[in-house]
């Protein structure tokens, strides 16, 4: 009886994999999911792409806050990213974010200056004041991000970010 029952699951499972196989022009390889989105096309001002990151940030949306990544990788050394900082592509900015978003809870992320901006320049940087709890421990913690943003075409991305307390 029990060999019948081994008998009859792997025939079903023998059916349950040719049916998988026989969907024509599928790719059963697993995609790996990275943002998709375009650094938005209103990143021609700094300004709203300095306020897109305010928004992205407190609302914890790592897709959003990689979005404004260009093409080229981003400098990265931010406290709570569980990284000791270097150069990431978009996608791995968005894991980066993703994971301190799910280990953080931001309090306040306000940006406070901004230097360059107005200017005939390339790079144009903003600091923002942070405030975040660890979520395992409920320690509170203090600190400056300062985001750098450069030019790629006629469109502003972010080149780097860093934290200091």
């Amino acid at each position: 009886m029990r060999r019948r029952y081994t008998i009859l699951l792997l025939f079903l499972a023998a059916l349950v994999l040719a049916g998988g196989a026989a969907h024509a022009g599928q790719d059963r390889r697993k995609k790996p999911k990275e943002p998709k989105e375009p650094v938005p096309t209103i990143a021609m001002d700094p300004m709203i792409v300095f306020r897109g990151i305010e928004a992205a940030w407190r609302a914890g949306d790592a897709r959003k806050l990689a979005a404004y990544a260009g093409d080229s990788k981003v400098l990265l050394n931010v406290r709570g990213l569980g990284e000791k900082g270097g150069y990431y592509s978009r996608s791995q900015v968005f894991y980066l974010f993703k994971g301190m978003f799910e280990s953080t809870r931001h309090k306040k992320f306000d940006f406070v200056g901004f230097h360059e901006v107005g200017e005939k320049s390339s790079r144009i940087y903003g600091i923002a004041r942070r405030n975040y709890e660890i979520v395992s421990n409920g320690r509170l913690f203090q600190d400056k991000i300062y985001v750098t943003l450069k030019q790629e075409g006629k469109r502003w991305v972010v080149s780097e970010m860093k934290s200091a307390w």
